[in-house]
C-alpha cells in the first residue's frame, strides 16, 4: 500500500472486518488508531505503528479526543476506515424504540461522527481517504433486517453528499458495501447451515472474508485510488449484481 504520511483510524477494529483492515496495515508498516468498544485481542497491545482506543463511536467527545491524540502521536491522519457496527435481525413489526435507536447510534451517529472527527486534520493537509462500510442489505434487503438496512442506505447517501463537498480538498470518500461475509456479526445471528446455503447460492460458491473486504478497503485508503471518489463497491461474488 502507497499511501500519504500518517495514520489510518479504525473503528470497529477489534474483530472482524476492522481487525483486518488493522491487521494488514500494520504488517505493511502504516500506522492505526485502532478504535472500538471490544478491543478483543488488542487489549494491552504495545507497538510503535498502533494506537488502541476503547470507545463508543456514539460518543462524539472521545472520537475527537482519540482524533486528537492520533495526531499528537503520528503526526497526521491519512484516512478512516469506519467498520463499528451491529446486526441484530428481528421482524419490522417487533422493532423496539431501543432496536432502531441502537442500530442508527452506531451504524449511521458513528460513521457520521468519526467522519466529523478526523476530517479537519485531512482538511489541514487537502488529502486524506475515508471509507465506509454500508451493505448489500442496502440495496436487496432481507427479511427481518428493516432497521439494518436502513442504516447502511443512510451510510451510502451520507457517502455521496461527503464525497461531493471534500473532492476540491483533495479528499476522497467511498464506500464497501459487502455481502454476507464469514465473520463475528453474521455467525453470531445466523446457523451454520444457513451461512453455508448462502454460500451455494453464491456464484461463486462461496461467501466474502475478512480479508476480502480488508483488501478493498486498503486499495480505497491508498494513493492508487487517488481518482475513486463517491462509489460504492459492492464486494459479494456476484450476488445480486443489479
Amino acid at each position: 500500500m502507497s499511501s500519504s504520511n500518517g495514520a489510518i483510524v479504525v473503528t470497529g477494529a477489534g474483530s472482524g472486518i476492522g481487525r483486518e483492515i488493522t491487521r494488514l496495515l500494520l504488517d505493511q508498516g502504516t500506522p492505526v488508531s485502532a478504535w472500538d468498544i471490544n478491543l478483543g485481542d488488542l487489549e494491552g497491545h504495545n507497538s510503535p505503528n498502533l494506537m488502541v482506543r476503547r470507545l463508543d463511536t456514539r460518543d462524539k467527545a472521545a472520537l475527537d479526543k482519540a482524533a486528537a491524540e492520533t495526531v499528537e502521536r503520528f503526526g497526521a491522519i491519512a484516512g478512516a476506515a469506519t467498520c463499528a457496527g451491529i446486526f441484530r435481525p428481528k421482524p419490522f413489526l417487533e422493532l423496539t424504540q431501543q432496536d432502531w435507536d441502537d442500530h442508527f447510534g452506531i451504524n449511521l451517529r458513528g460513521v457520521l461522527f468519526t467522519c466529523q472527527s478526523v476530517l479537519p486534520y485531512m482538511r489541514e493537509r487537502k488529502k486524506g481517504s475515508l471509507v465506509m462500510f454500508s451493505s448489500t442489505l442496502a440495496r436487496s434487503s432481507k427479511p427481518r433486517t428493516g432497521h439494518y438496512a436502513a442504516t447502511k442506505g443512510g451510510v451510502l447517501g451520507l457517502m455521496r453528499v461527503m464525497a461531493l463537498e471534500t473532492a476540491k480538498e483533495g479528499i476522497r470518500v467511498n464506500a464497501i458495501s459487502p455481502g454476507i461475509a464469514d465473520t463475528p456479526m453474521p455467525n453470531a445471528v445466523y446457523e451454520s447451515g444457513t451461512m453455508a446455503d448462502r454460500a451455494k447460492a453464491n456464484p461463486m460458491g462461496r461467501i466474502g472474508t475478512a480479508n476480502d473486504m480488508a483488501q478493498t478497503a486498503l486499495f480505497l485508503l491508498s494513493d492508487e485510488a487517488s481518482f475513486v471518489t463517491g462509489q460504492d463497491f459492492r464486494v459479494n461474488g456476484g450476488q445480486d449484481p443489479f
